[in-house]
């Protein structure tokens, strides 16, 4: 499934892989390009590999294919015109100045309520609430 514009600019620093096919010529936009949180389950079942990927920033600067792709396929120098190489950088320094404090008051929170537990394995957030009825959430990280 495709991605808004807003969510490729937060996902900037990941790899860019195809939600859909694509055909010779396209230019790459924020619709052509697949969730990354799904990217870990894929991997871990060998459905994709991102060796060679490049990032989202990179390639949403005018990138255009140079061969038709598949869905799923992840978007690499090989397969389009030009990427942009600084995209990835700018992307890595923003992650690096965000505080790991910002992400701490969730887990905080949720450890706070009664009945509740809190796992982080995989990359996957596990928040479990066992108040009246038991309610599971799975959230990617």
């Amino acid at each position: 499934m495709s991605i808004s514009l807003e969510y490729a600019q937060e996902h900037a620093n990941d790899p860019a892989v195809l939600c859909c096919r694509a055909e010779e010529g396209t230019t790459l936009t924020h619709h052509n390009l697949e969730d990354p949180a799904i990217f870990p389950d894929l991997v871990d079942g060998g459905l994709l590999s991102l060796d060679g990927a490049l990032t989202i920033g990179q390639v949403l600067n005018g990138s255009t294919l140079t061969k038709t792709a598949d869905s799923l396929t992840p978007v690499t120098a090989d397969i389009v015109d030009k990427f942009d190489e600084v995209g990835a950088a700018d992307a890595a320094d923003e992650a690096e100045e965000t505080p790991a404090s910002e992400e701490a008051p969730a887990v905080q929170a949720a450890q706070a309520v009664s009945g509740a537990a809190v796992q982080v394995s995989g990359g996957v957030l596990k928040l479990s609430i066992k108040e009246g009825k038991d309610i599971y959430i799975e959230l990617p990280l």
